[in-house]
């Protein structure tokens, strides 16, 4: 009988501290479920084990088929941050190091990182057994290229998790050592859990990485047979992978992605067994709706990330905080939670989320839905409606009509759109839609910063002390808001550079004061992450929190054809 398995995160609440272990010297943080703490240079090793067989022995063999409800941008995902194409990617270039099932980040690629006493020399190295899918060793060299490489295009997150980096020296074939020209508590913590290795091989020519085609070649359990962009991605098993199951690497032979037009799409194929899984998360309604297939189990996690509106400071209407201010409080989060989510979030209080429980104890909260007091606090900024058509004006005649960006594949969207407009209109605020496809959501607002709102989920934010930098930091690569405030960005400067956890968590409650005062973003929900399986022609099935679910690396080694 049909049944939801809530694996991984099993019977964690959202205010459970969720947290990933800190570097830095005595920058140790709580585990999920009380688990142990972790000081620096102590993230564990991840296991490799046989697989899980489930319903039948473990074979080798077969092909899985998966569903993406959007297509990738590209698959040279170290000059983007896009989730289709992480999916993929993720397993052929995995990241060194992997979140595990209570939360906590483990060497995976990696035996072992140290740094010394004030967080500005990282010392990590590499497994000796690892190589490319054309029998080319993986090596130190790869891993200094990547660093030196993105940080002279400056490519995706460069900026943020490299940009202290002075050096990257090759200390063996499979040591280097970074050296910072600061402290970063959480410097690898970071890098080696978001920025895979490139192949030196193929980029040390290339002048113009962010047109570059990638070959799809990678050192993690698959590699890229076969792409059409917008239609599907074929992968193949490395068979030079042997990080799993005794040394046999990836139990499957071929794993296909196909591209369908929505959700909707995706449980179709799902129902009519043409695919056997999907790469993202499904709604509370396609959940029903698989709900009494017997084909399929429904695995259940707590997401890392969370639902929130931007506003573009590139509209300077929008760079009034108290208009800001009125619009958040227009936005009722127990409606899109309990309505467009049908139960399946949570709202988001403050502006970090729950599942940082130590982070949130101070009980920061954003403004509460209030429609009256928004009404109010418009009336006393000044903006009137003028000439009677229910929108407000700014003091030069300048309707408050806004175009909200979204990308018309996210979950619920089109109901947490509708509760959005109607509750602007309380207000006398417009809201034009505009759902996007992934591609044309990259170009005009993470890349383009050409939009006036836009509603977006963050996948996965770990160590939030420091990474949320990379979101409000000045110039930041996931900062397309473009909000730069300097008392803001030193908060989370002097965050990044302190070694002891309690202070870092002291700092980032006058960063929330702050950012209450100034909302940079209204931060909306955290969602628990639902995904189909098909148990009935596969098993060996895991999961963990964060961007992939059960395509994770660690657990899709172990899935097997029944």
């Amino acid at each position: 009988m049909k049944h939801l398995k809530a694996m991984a995160a099993m019977g964690l609440a959202l205010c459970l501290a969720l947290t990933s272990c800190s570097s830095g010297s005595g920058a140790g943080t709580t585990a999920a479920a009380g688990g142990t703490t972790a000081a620096a240079g102590e993230t564990t090793a991840a296991a490799e084990g046989g697989s899980a067989a489930e319903g039948g022995e473990a074979q080798a063999g077969g092909t899985l088929r998966v569903g993406q409800p959007s297509a990738p941008v590209n698959l040279n995902i170290w000059t983007h941050n896009d989730q289709a194409a992480y999916a993929i990617m993720a397993l052929v270039c995995p990241f060194p190091l992997q979140i595990n099932e209570e939360g906590i980040k483990e060497n995976y690629l990696v035996k072992e990182v140290t740094n010394n006493e004030d967080a500005t020399e990282f010392t990590v190295t590499f497994r000796d057994d690892l190589f490319w899918n054309d029998g080319t060793p993986f090596s130190s060299e790869d891993v200094k290229f990547t660093c030196d490489y993105m940080l002279e295009h400056k490519l995706s997150y460069a900026p943020s998790f490299l940009s202290l980096v002075e050096s990257c020296e090759i200390k063996d074939e499979h040591t280097v050592v970074y050296h910072l020209s600061a402290s970063n508590v959480n410097f690898y913590n970071s890098a080696g859990y978001w920025i895979p290795i490139m192949p030196k091989a193929e980029f040390e020519n290339e002048t113009d990485p962010m047109n570059h085609t990638y070959s799809g070649m990678g050192y993690g359990p698959f590699y890229v047979a076969d792409y059409v962009q917008g239609e599907y991605c074929v992968l193949k098993k490395n068979p030079y992978f042997t990080m799993a199951n005794d040394g046999k690497g990836a139990l499957l032979d071929e794993i296909v992605f196909s591209v369908y037009s929505d959700e909707n799409a995706v449980i179709l194929a799902l129902q009519n067994g043409e695919i056997d899984t999907a790469s993202n998360f499904i709604t509370v309604a396609a959940q029903n709706q698989l709900q009494n297939n017997a084909s399929f189990d429904l695995l259940s996690v707590q997401s890392l990330g969370y639902g929130f509106i931007s506003f573009c400071q590139n509209n300077t209407i929008l760079q009034d905080a108290n208009l800001r201010k009125a619009m958040a409080m227009a936005m009722d989060r127990n409606a899109i939670c309990t309505v467009a989510y049908q139960g399946g979030a949570e709202p988001m209080l403050h502006p970090i989320s729950q599942v940082w429980a130590d982070f949130v104890k101070s009980d920061i909260q954003q403004p509460a839905f209030d429609v009256d007091g928004a009404n109010a606090l418009l009336d006393q900024s000044g903006y009137t409606d003028t000439n009677g058509d229910g929108i407000r004006e700014n003091s030069d005649g300048t309707p408050l009509q806004f175009t909200m960006t979204y990308r018309n594949t996210l979950a619920n969207v089109d109901s947490i759109m509708e509760i959005l407009r109607s509750d602007f209109q309380k207000i006398g605020i417009g809201l034009d839609l505009s759902p996007v496809d992934a591609t044309t959501f990259t170009a005009n607002v993470t890349q383009g910063h050409d939009y006036d709102l836009s509603y977006a989920l963050w996948a996965t934010i770990d160590d939030v002390d420091t990474t949320i930098y990379t979101i409000y930091g000045i110039g930041q690569q996931l900062n397309y808001m473009d909000f730069n405030d300097q008392e803001m960005d030193d908060l989370l400067m002097k965050s990044k550079t302190t070694m002891d956890r309690n202070e870092r968590i002291a700092i980032m409650d006058e960063w929330q004061k702050l950012f209450i005062e100034k909302l940079p973003t209204v931060n909306l929900l955290v969602a628990t992450n639902v995904y189909p399986v098909n148990t009935e022609k596969f098993g060996g099935w895991g999961i963990v929190p964060g961007v992939s679910g059960p395509l994770t690396v660690t657990k899709m080694v172990n899935v097997y054809a029944k």
